[in-house]
């Protein structure tokens, strides 16, 4: 197959690629320059195209492909809520744009949606249930998933900076909830959904506190949760104390 991946340098994105690297031909899509040079010394001599582009501007009549997956996305909560218009400008107007030429040019799609687009109430949980909605319209598929761990919008990277710092844990929450699920986990549930022709896949996440992720990571560096220093920061503007996934 000819995959075209958006967002190719993030975590989900590199994970796709070790996924589908054999026996598919990868367009990897993003707009972090430094991203995209380091994936092209990793996979070096692959059957890998990596380019430096907006992925609303592909034009599918030029270079046609079999299969979109959608990953790239603005998703800083506190961001969205102070950048609107540059939130809904690519979460959603580009968004729309990519969808309509999947259909238009008979390209099958997976959207990579979040357990925040159910009952939203910040600015990136709106836009991913309207990409949700988007994503039905032009027939294509829906990949709603929980937080992915390790990911450069997790907070277990945070964390582990501050313990190679010797600093305090910051946490909004102790007993907030959220969806947790490993990357590559994710990335074999959300294909096999899709080669079986489900239209709405949910990978199963694990649902866990903020006190037993922070334990979990503590212990992975030899610390031991209750005797290392937690900074209680508050819960911020547009979470929920728990997510749902459906």
């Amino acid at each position: 197959m000819r995959i075209l991946i958006t967002g190719i340098a993030g975590s989900l994105g590199r994970a796709f690629i070790k996924y589908l690297v054999k026996g598919n031909h990868i367009i990897g899509l993003d707009n972090a320059e430094w991203g995209i040079a380091e994936l092209e010394k990793e996979y070096e001599g692959e059957n890998i195209e990596f380019m430096l582009e907006d992925f609303s501007e592909w034009k599918f009549d030029q270079r046609p492909v079999d299969l979109v997956i959608h990953t790239a996305a603005y998703k800083h909560l506190p961001l969205g809520e102070k950048n609107v218009n540059s939130f809904i400008d690519n979460n959603i107007v580009k968004v729309r744009r990519l969808f309509s030429e999947c259909y238009k040019n008979s390209a099958d799609f997976i959207f990579i949606s979040s357990d925040k687009a159910i009952e939203p109430c910040n600015l990136y949980g709106y836009t991913k249930a309207i990409g949700e909605h988007l994503a039905m319209e032009f027939n294509g598929v829906v990949a709603r998933c929980g937080n992915f761990l390790n990911s450069s919008g997790s907070v277990i990277p945070v964390w582990e900076k501050c313990i190679k710092e010797n600093k305090p844990l910051p946490i909004t929450d102790l007993s907030m909830k959220r969806f947790v699920i490993d990357v590559d986990n994710a990335v074999r549930q959300i294909m096999d959904g899709y080669l079986k022709g489900e239209h709405l896949i949910i990978p199963k996440c694990e649902e866990v506190s903020l006190a037993e992720l922070a334990a979990y990571v503590l212990q992975k560096h030899g610390k031991v949760y209750g005797n290392y220093p937690i900074e209680i920061i508050g819960v911020r503007q547009g979470e929920k104390m728990r997510e749902k996934l459906q």
